[in-house]
């Protein structure tokens, strides 16, 4: 198994080459977005209820068009290989203080889902938790100790606490248009109904991260489920090409889903890295 898992999985430099490209994507994609004023309102909605808001309210209108800035900066030093290494690490210092303040977000937004009780049903904070991996990936480029852990933490976060929702309603109606679209399921998984399909899916996904957890106890459990963790993110990432809602009026704007789905791009590098690393 371990010999087969090592042809399946890239090398050490292709890791390493991957997490560069799907990082630096990433943030220069967002910072696209945001510089032509495509996220104004979202960015709005999010900050609001941040304690901290007051301070940036009298700048609201250009609030995106900084984070923009910042993104789009990071990710281009990020990409550029000629790019002096101090300002590499800025960039990856820069991405870290981004998912950190994205996570704060958890804290202070409506991101449970009401009919559900509240905590621990997560609602739009889906997409916010996958900034723990995030940041574990940026802090593995700076060389911070701690930040292999930091990415399965991300992994299992992200998978664990996802996966569970999949045995409730609402999330198995949101998962349901992505089965019936794509080639991958839409020939067999959706024959089980929208519920059961969705149960199947979070069983799958709450047994990928019980084998992670073998990285305290069985390294063989551990890479089995790295590479289960990044066959699931490939799968996710293609709904982009296979849902249209994952876009905002077309390609390239995305819409929510699309930045929720997108994310998994440097997901999947962190599956990479921790393989190899």
């Amino acid at each position: 198994m371990h010999s087969l898992i090592n042809r399946i999985m890239p090398s050490a430099s292709g890791a390493h080459l991957f997490a560069v490209v799907a990082l630096a994507g990433l943030f220069i994609w967002f910072g696209l977005m945001n510089l032509a004023g495509l996220t104004e309102a979202t960015v709005e909605r999010w900050l609001q209820p941040h304690p901290l808001a007051y301070l940036v309210t009298p700048y609201k209108t250009w609030l995106p068009y900084a984070l923009g800035a910042i993104q789009l900066f990071a990710g281009v030093m990020i990409a550029i290989y000629a790019v002096p290494q101090r300002w590499k690490r800025v960039s990856y210092g820069l991405i870290g203080a981004i998912s950190i303040a994205s996570l704060s977000l958890m804290f202070t937004n409506p991101v449970w889902i009401e009919s559900l009780g509240g905590f621990p049903a997560i609602g739009s904070g889906q997409g916010l938790i996958k900034y723990v991996a995030i940041l574990g990936v940026a802090l593995w480029f700076l060389g911070t100790k701690g930040a292999n852990e930091i990415m399965l933490i991300g992994l299992i976060l992200v998978l664990g606490w996802i996966g569970a929702m999949k045995f409730t309603g609402p999330e198995a109606e949101g998962v349901w248009p992505l089965l019936t679209g794509s080639p991958v399921f839409n020939w067999w998984l959706t024959d089980f109904g929208k519920q059961m399909a969705s149960n199947i899916i979070g069983v799958v996904e709450l047994i990928t991260v019980i084998l992670l957890t073998g990285h305290w106890w069985n390294r063989k459990a551990y890479e089995v489920g790295l590479l289960i963790s990044a066959a699931t993110f490939v799968v996710t990432l293609s709904f982009l090409l296979t849902f249209p809602q994952s876009w905002s009026g077309g390609f390239p704007n995305l819409s929510g889903t699309g930045h929720f789905l997108l994310k998994d791009a440097v997901l999947l590098a962190a599956t990479f890295i921790l393989y190899r690393d």
